[in-house]
């Protein structure tokens, strides 16, 4: 019996310590019971463990580079072509980014810089750099990194002599209001932030019969916005920006289920009113006569169409010391002995500014201690030779809280490595952009798009 349980416990002990030494291997080769994305906190060092990122929002999602090859006298060496690596991590009060570039094999830091741009929203926006920019602190920031110094780089505005159009500028519930007067509607501002989404702003029309004398009773739909436009500017070059500004719109797409005819429509039910009211300065009380006959200006289109619509404001007529501009969309339909109602459907409605050329703003807009960079050059689990690693957070506080959880990034730097035929690499790469140091970005498909709610 004795035999029996000394025999036992031999090879209980010798199944403990093979599982205790198996669990041990594993371990020491990174093996993970569960590598289901969940949020973590890694370590802002620089070096990128593959143990400390696997489960991020997104591991290793790879991006190809093609660049310059030649040799570093310096240091005797050459960046290589291919893929490098982007994760993206959260917890509940930070993002995370690791940024593997195995093809940046140099080491040679003079001229080195990284450049961040993220955000949580982002207008649809084409050939438009203020269109970012008007949502700086807002939902928009960006960083640049001096890695030769170790410092964030300080503020550098590198403008080109010309002059340009700024459209879709967005209209942000944060900076700017919207006010229901007659008539209901169903959305909100981002129902009109994003053409052709399949979302719409709605405005439908109620009938009222206490109005303005110089108004029938009839149909209506008031709906009057107050929009911040230098809040739209960055802070460090209004001075230089705004006295350049000679044209300020209002763009809007949209369609109602009845023809706008503001001059003949007078006593034909398929026909509406649809004006764009500017009352400049400060807001106005729509109750009164005098206010539908501010500077309105009358808009033609026809029923059941989409039509592009554009709206010459006056951009003397900002209020330069809040920056606020008021309008009110106006419509109106007579009674008839049919129904008059009508609807109007806002795909999008943004702001254009035609002014100076900013080319591109070098700056920090990450307040201090909401955000820690550290680089190495060494290997990694993507790439044993030794290479340039990036591990970056910031302090989800610097942008606003919404109901969706995107999350969207630019990565740009230079560090002697730079896609073939440049002075720059990019990712992700849209057309053939300029280096972000000499002309920022532009375009929301210069941007990837992270739905962070997988975590």
């Amino acid at each position: 019996m004795a035999k029996t349980t000394t025999i036992t416990a031999v090879i209980l002990a010798l199944v403990i310590g093979g599982g205790a030494f198996f669990v041990g291997w594993l371990m020491g080769n990174n093996w993970m019971f569960n590598t289901d994305p969940t949020q973590l906190t890694p370590t802002i060092d620089g070096i990128i463990e593959e143990k400390e990122w696997r489960r991020s929002s997104y591991y290793n999602m790879p991006f190809y580079l093609d660049v310059d090859n030649e040799v570093d006298p310096v240091v005797d060496l050459a960046n290589v072509d291919g893929w490098n690596y982007l994760s993206v991590a959260e917890d509940e009060d930070y993002y995370y980014l690791a940024l593997d570039l195995c093809s940046d094999r140099t080491n040679n830091k003079a001229g080195e810089w990284l450049s961040l741009h993220l955000a949580n929203r982002l207008p649809d926006a084409l050939n438009s750099k203020l269109a970012f920019y008007s949502l700086e602190d807002f939902g928009y920031e960006y960083f640049y990194y001096d890695v030769e110094n170790d410092v964030p780089m300080p503020f550098y505005l590198d403008a080109i002599p010309a002059f340009i159009d700024y459209p879709d500028i967005p209209i942000v519930p944060e900076m700017d209001s919207m006010e229901v007067l007659r008539g209901t509607i169903d959305g909100d501002f981002y129902d009109f932030w994003t053409q052709n989404d399949y979302k719409n702003f709605t405005a439908t029309s109620s009938h009222y019969e206490e109005v303005p004398m110089e108004w029938f009773a009839g149909q209506f739909i008031d709906i009057q916005f107050g929009v911040n436009v230098t809040e739209k500017i960055s802070d460090n070059i209004i001075p230089l920006f705004w006295p350049s500004i000679s044209n300020f719109e209002l763009e809007i797409t949209l369609s109602a289920n009845l023809t706008s005819d503001p001059v003949g429509h007078f006593g034909d039910p398929t026909e509406f009113y649809f004006s764009v009211m500017e009352h400049g300065p400060d807001p106005v009380d729509m109750s009164s006569a005098a206010a539908f006959f501010t500077d309105p200006n009358e808009v033609a289109f026809p029923g059941n169409s989409i039509e592009n619509i554009y709206v010459d404001l006056n951009e003397l007529t900002v209020n330069m010391t809040d920056g606020m501009f008021y309008f009110t969309i106006h419509c109106w339909n007579d009674d008839d002995v049919v129904p008059t109602g009508y609807e109007l459907q806002i795909d999008k409605m943004s702001l254009m500014l035609h002014g100076g050329s900013i080319g591109t703003i070098i700056d920090n807009t990450i307040g201090t201690g909401n955000y820690d960079i550290a680089y190495s050059y060494g290997p990694s689990e993507n790439c044993a030779e030794d290479h340039r690693q990036f591990e970056f957070k910031i302090a989800k506080s610097e942008f606003p809280t919404l109901d969706d959880d995107m999350f969207y990034i630019n990565l740009a730097g230079y560090g002697t490595m730079m896609i073939a035929g440049t002075n720059y690499w990019m990712y992700p790469v849209y057309g053939f952009p300029l280096p972000p140091v000499y002309y920022d970005l532009y375009d929301s498909h210069q941007f990837i798009a992270l739905d962070m709610s997988i975590t």
